[in-house]
């Protein structure tokens, strides 16, 4: 009885702690890859991915999103801009900027809202911390937004 209880509380609790921020995570699958190189062994790196996401609202959908990636020659450092739209299964939309310069597998950058209809018309103008991880031509997000 005890156990139960303290995991109760312990749910409600966390919950609290993270009433104060909204979390967005997806999975993507790059779905085109266009590429050229540069005589100096510098990449330009054009694709598209479609995703599944889900966030702390209970809320979950679709996204689609066209990326461009500058790398160096030696391949480990990325400046990426990418923007995405997405919907939810309500078909309420929104529009996003992912941009960062980090390592090419992994990183973090930073997320603008740049539209949103229905419920995510509040985030427009919004900037959120993401981080990112690549796995073959999957690709791992979670971004993370005060309230």
């Amino acid at each position: 009885m005890y156990k139960i209880v303290i995991l109760l509380v312990l749910i409600f609790i966390s919950k609290i702690a993270n009433s104060s921020n909204y979390e967005l995570e997806l999975y993507m699958h790059v779905i085109a890859q266009k590429s050229i190189i540069f005589p100096d062994k510098n990449k330009y790196i054009q694709l598209s991915g479609t995703a599944n996401w889900t966030d702390t609202d209970g809320d979950y959908g679709v996204i689609n999103c066209l990326a461009t990636i500058t790398t160096n020659h030696a391949g480990d450092t990325a400046d990426l801009d990418a923007n995405c739209e997405a919907k939810n299964y309500k078909n309420e939309k929104f529009w996003i900027n992912l941009s960062r310069t980090s390592n090419m597998n992994a990183g973090v950058g930073i997320t603008t809202y740049l539209y949103g209809d229905g419920k995510y018309e509040k985030y427009t103008g919004k900037k959120c911390a993401y981080a990112v991880k690549h796995f073959e031509d999957k690709m791992f997000y979670k971004q993370q937004c005060k309230k």
